[in-house]
C-alpha cells in the first residue's frame, strides 16, 4: 500500500533530512531542556500578556519588586458567604474554610477566624514592642505634656466594664500601652477591610439587607493556574456549589485576580478547542470535496499537526513557557499552514503537465518561497517588538510556517502522482477545463467565456479597484474622527455578569475605595524604606487633611522604621516620672515602680523588624505591602496603597518630589505604554514593508514590484476604515493584525505573478488552476481569522477582525488584479 502512494527510491532534489533536522531537532532540544532545565508550563494569567510600565525601568530591580507584587496581588482572593440570616452567612463560611483550609497544594494561606488565638497572638506582640509602637498622635502627646492624660485613659480602660487586651501584665504596662496599640490596630483598615468589623470571631458586613461573611486567601502559583487538576478557583467553584445545594438561601461572592484569569483563560482554552476542531473539520471537508481524495486532506491535516507541534515546541524551549492566549493566535496557522498544501496538490491532481512530485514542486517553488519568506519577514519584526506576548506569538508563527512550507517541499515531492487522471472529467471538479497535447497546454482565452473582451475587462477590473478605493477613502472621511492611537486596557476583558456582579457588590462591603493606584517605595535598606515610607505618610497626611485622600495602606503603620521607634522610646520614658502615682491607683505596693523602670531600661533597643517576630495575621496582611530584597544587590521595596483617593495629579507630583518614591497607575501606564508600543509597531510595519519591496524587485520587474506592493497599501486602507466603522481604535492589536496580515496578503499576488511569468494566460489550465487555489487558500485562512473574529475575548476579536478584513481586501484585489499585468493578455486582447 505504502508503494502505492510514494516513489519509493525517488529522490527529489531535497531530501528528508531537510524536514527532519528542524523538527527532531527542536523535539530533542526541548527533551534535554526539561532534564537539564526543569519543567515548562502553560501561562494562563490574563494580565501577564500585558507588558511592563515605561516607569519601572527608572530604578534597578523596581521591575522585579512590582513583578513580586503584582504576582502576590495576582493570588489573592476574597469570597463572601452572604445570606439574610447571619448565623447562617457564618455557618456557610465555616463549611467552605473546612473544604478548602485542608488544601495545602492550592491555598497558599486562607483566613477567617479572627478568634481568641489571633487576639492573643496580637496581645503577645503588642505588649512585647508597646514602646516601640507608639504612634505619632500619642509620641506628640506625650512630647507636649500630655503623659496624664495617657495615664488617665490607661486607668479608664482597666477598671472599665470592657477590655481587648488582658490585663495580666499590669505590673510591667501600667499606663495600658498595649492596650492602646490593639484599639489602634483594631480600628485600622488592613483588618477590618473597610466597612467590615469583627463579629463572632469573624469579619462581616450587612449590605442591602444581607450578612457577608470574609474568607481572605492566598493560592500557591500551582493553584492559581487552571491547566491542571489543581486550580483554585476551579475547587472553591466546587465547594461553593455543595454548600449552595444544602441551603439555596446562600449566595457567595467573588473578588480576585484568580477568578477573571481562570474565566478568561477557561473562555480562551474553550475557544482553541471549538475553533481548531471547527477550523480541520471544514478544511477536511472542503479538501475532500475539491480533491475527492483522502491522501491530500490527510497529507494537509498531518501537515498541520506537525506545524502546530513545532511552534508549540519551539515556543516552549525558547521562553520556557507559552500563554494560553499564543495558542488562540496560533490556531490561525490551521488555516495558512495548508496554503502551501493547496498550491501542491491541487496542480498534483489537475495539471497533466507534471509528471513527478519534484516537478509539481518546481512548478510551485518560487511562488510559494516568495510567500514564505515575506511572511517570515514580518513574524520577525513581530519578535523585535519589545512585547513577551508578540515575541512568543512571533516564535510560535515563524517555526509553524517553517514547518509547513518544508513538509511541501521536502515531504510531499515523494507522494506519487495520480497517474489514472480522465483529462477534462477531472478537471470539472474544481470546474477547469484543460485542452492539453504532449505535455502542452493550449491557451484558453477569456473571449470563450466571457461577452467582455480582454482590454474591457481588465478596464472593469480597474474600475473596481478605483471603486473600492473611493468608497474607502469616503467613509474613512465621515469617520476620521474615530481614528485614533489608542489602547484602554480596561476594555481588554469584559467580566460576565455574574463575576461582574460580585466585584461590585465585594467593592460595596470592602469599601477599600482602592482604585489601583499605589505607590512603590524604594531605599538601599529595609530601614532606608521604611524611613522613605514614613516621610510619604506624612504628605498624605496632608492629603487626607484636604479631604483628597480618605486613608491609606502601609507597612510603617505596623512595623516603622527603627528611627521612629527609637523616638517612640523617647517619648515612653516621660511616662517614667508618673508610674509611682499609676501603681499606686492600681494597687500595687512602691517598689513596683522600680521594678518598672528597670524593666524600661531593658527593653530600649528591642525593636520590630518587617518579616520578623509579626503574629501569623499581621505577617499575613502586611505581605501583600512589604515587598523586601527582590534580588540579590537590589534594593528594599514597599508598597503604600491609597484609598478613596480622587486626584491623581496630586500623587504623582508626590512622587516627582521625592526620592525612591514611584507613583503607579497601571492601567493609564499600561495603557501609555501599549500606545508606545502601537508607535513602534507601525514603525516595524513600515520597516518590514520596505524590506519586502527590495527582495520582490531583486526578483520582479518595477511594473510588477509595482503591483505586488500597491496590495498591502488597498488592505491597510480598508481595514482601517473598517475599524473607523466600528468604532475601534487603532490600538496594539489591530496594528499587529496589520503587520501580519501584510505577509500573508502578498501571497495571492506572488501566485498571480508567477503564473504571468509562466506564460499562462488568463482563462488557459494553469491560470484556472492557480486562481482556484488561491481561492481555496482564501477560503481557509479566512476561515480561520473569521472564528477569531467571533472571540468574545476584545484582544482575539480584535486581532481576528483586522486580518479577516485585511485579509479580504488583499484577495479581492489579487483578482481584480489577475491579468492586468499579464503581457500574453494584454498581447491576445490587441489581436482580437
Amino acid at each position: 500500500m505504502l508503494s502505492k502512494l510514494w516513489r519509493l527510491g525517488h529522490k527529489p532534489a531535497l531530501p528528508l533530512a531537510v524536514w527532519l533536522l528542524p523538527h527532531a531537532g527542536v523535539a530533542v532540544a526541548l527533551a534535554l531542556s526539561l532534564l537539564l532545565a526543569g519543567p515548562v508550563r502553560v501561562n494562563t494569567n490574563l494580565f501577564d500578556i500585558l507588558p511592563a510600565s515605561h516607569a519601572l525601568s527608572s530604578a534597578p530591580g523596581l521591575a522585579e519588586a512590582e513583578k513580586i507584587l503584582s504576582d502576590k496581588s495576582g493570588r489573592q482572593v476574597n469570597i463572601f458567604t452572604s445570606s439574610t440570616d447571619f448565623e447562617e452567612a457564618k455557618q456557610g463560611a465555616v463549611r467552605l474554610y473546612e473544604t478548602c483550609s485542608t488544601n495545602s497544594a492550592v491555598f497558599e494561606s486562607l483566613s477567617l477566624y479572627v478568634d481568641e488565638t489571633v487576639m492573643d497572638q496580637f496581645s503577645t506582640y503588642m505588649h512585647e514592642y508597646r514602646y516601640a509602637l507608639l504612634n505619632g498622635a500619642d509620641q506628640h502627646l506625650l512630647e507636649n505634656g500630655g503623659a496624664g492624660e495617657i495615664a488617665a485613659d490607661a486607668l479608664a480602660s482597666i477598671f472599665g466594664a470592657f477590655s481587648l487586651v488582658p490585663l495580666d501584665n499590669l505590673e510591667t504596662d501600667p499606663f495600658f500601652l498595649s492596650g492602646r496599640g490593639m484599639n489602634r490596630f483594631l480600628g485600622s483598615s488592613l483588618l477590618s477591610g473597610g466597612d467590615l468589623s469583627l463579629r463572632e470571631d469573624v469579619l462581616a458586613a450587612q449590605y442591602e439587607g444581607r450578612w457577608y461573611v470574609m474568607l481572605r486567601g492566598s493560592l500557591t502559583p500551582s493553584g492559581v493556574s487552571i491547566t491542571n487538576g489543581d486550580s483554585a478557583v476551579k475547587k472553591i467553584y466546587a465547594a461553593c456549589a455543595a454548600i449552595k445545594s444544602d441551603n439555596p438561601d446562600l449566595g457567595f461572592v467573588y473578588s480576585g485576580v484568580p477568578f477573571h484569569s481562570y474565566e478568561s483563560s477557561s473562555n480562551a482554552q474553550r475557544e482553541i478547542s471549538l475553533i481548531s476542531t471547527i477550523t480541520l473539520i471544514i478544511i477536511l471537508i472542503l479538501f475532500l470535496a475539491v480533491f475527492r481524495s483522502l491522501l491530500p486532506a490527510l497529507s494537509s491535516v498531518l501537515a498541520v499537526g506537525a506545524s502546530l507541534l513545532l511552534a508549540a515546541g519551539t515556543t516552549l524551549l525558547v521562553f520556557r513557557e507559552i500563554h494560553v492566549l499564543s495558542f488562540v493566535f496560533g490556531t490561525t496557522l490551521i488555516g495558512t499552514c495548508v496554503d502551501y498544501s493547496i498550491h501542491y496538490f491541487i496542480h498534483w491532481k489537475e495539471n497533466p503537465a507534471l509528471k513527478s512530485g519534484a516537478e509539481v514542486r518546481s512548478h510551485i517553488l518560487r511562488g510559494i518561497a516568495m510567500s514564505f519568506v515575506s511572511t517570515e519577514i514580518c513574524f520577525a519584526a513581530l519578535f523585535l517588538a519589545p512585547f513577551g506576548i508578540l515575541k512568543q506569538f512571533a516564535v510560535f508563527s515563524f517555526a509553524g510556517m517553517l514547518s509547513s512550507f518544508l513538509t511541501a517541499v521536502c515531504m510531499y515531492p515523494y507522494l506519487k502522482v495520480n497517474r489514472n487522471r480522465k483529462g477534462a472529467s477531472n478537471h470539472q471538479t474544481l470546474g477547469l477545463r484543460f485542452a492539453g497535447e504532449k505535455g502542452k497546454k493550449k491557451r484558453t482565452y477569456l473571449t470563450s467565456i466571457s461577452p467582455y473582451s480582454p482590454l474591457r475587462l481588465i478596464f472593469l477590473k480597474r474600475l473596481g479597484l478605483a471603486g473600492i478605493l473611493t468608497v474607502s477613502l469616503v467613509l474613512l472621511f465621515v469617520n476620521r474622527d474615530k481614528v485614533r492611537v489608542e489602547n484602554n486596557i480596561s476594555g481588554l476583558y469584559t467580566m460576565s455578569g455574574t463575576l461582574l456582579e460580585s466585584e461590585k457588590i465585594a467593592a460595596k462591603v470592602l469599601d477599600h475605595g482602592s482604585s489601583g493606584w499605589y505607590f512603590i517605595v524604594s531605599g538601599s535598606t529595609a530601614e532606608e524604606t521604611l524611613e522613605k515610607e514614613e516621610a510619604l505618610r506624612l504628605r498624605l497626611d496632608t492629603e487626607v487633611s484636604r479631604e483628597k485622600l480618605g486613608s491609606y495602606l502601609a507597612t510603617s503603620l505596623f512595623v516603622p522604621s527603627i528611627q521612629t521607634q527609637q523616638q517612640s522610646y523617647g517619648a515612653a520614658k516621660l511616662l517614667l516620672p508618673l508610674a509611682d502615682t499609676q501603681f499606686s491607683y492600681l494597687g500595687f505596693p512602691p517598689e513596683t515602680a522600680a521594678a518598672f523602670g528597670a524593666d524600661f531600661a531593658a527593653a530600649q533597643g528591642h525593636y520590630v523588624l518587617p518579616g520578623e517576630g509579626l503574629p501569623p495575621y499581621l505577617g499575613e496582611l502586611i505581605s501583600g505591602l512589604w515587598i523586601g530584597n527582590p534580588a540579590a544587590e537590589s534594593a528594599y521595596y514597599s508598597c503604600v496603597l491609597p484609598l478613596h483617593a480622587q486626584d491623581e495629579g496630586v500623587f504623582r507630583a508626590i512622587a516627582d518630589e521625592m526620592e525612591g518614591v514611584f507613583f503607579m497607575n497601571k492601567v493609564k501606564d499600561i495603557g501609555a505604554e501599549l500606545d508606545g508600543l502601537t508607535r513602534i509597531m507601525l514603525f516595524l510595519f513600515l520597516a518590514a514593508y520596505m524590506v519586502i519591496a527590495i527582495v520582490i524587485r531583486f526578483f520582479y520587474s518595477w511594473r510588477q514590484t509595482f503591483r505586488i506592493c500597491s496590495v498591502p497599501f488597498l488592505l491597510v486602507l480598508v481595514t482601517i476604515t473598517v475599524l473607523a466603522c466600528c468604532n475601534i481604535p487603532l490600538g496594539f492589536f489591530s496594528v499587529t493584525g496589520l503587520a501580519l496580515v501584510f505577509g500573508l496578503s502578498l501571497d495571492y499576488m506572488f501566485y498571480i505573478t508567477e503564473s504571468d511569468n509562466a506564460g499562462e494566460a488568463p482563462g488557459s489550465g494553469g491560470r484556472s488552476l492557480t486562481v482556484s487555489a488561491i481561492g481555496i487558500s482564501f477560503a481557509t485562512t479566512a476561515l480561520s481569522f473569521g472564528a477569531l473574529a467571533l472571540s468574545g475575548f476584545v484582544p482575539v476579536h480584535v486581532f481576528g477582525l483586522t486580518v479577516f478584513t485585511g485579509l479580504t481586501t488583499a484577495f479581492i484585489a489579487a483578482m481584480l488584479l489577475n491579468g492586468s499585468g499579464s503581457e500574453n493578455q494584454r498581447n491576445s486582447g490587441g489581436g482580437q
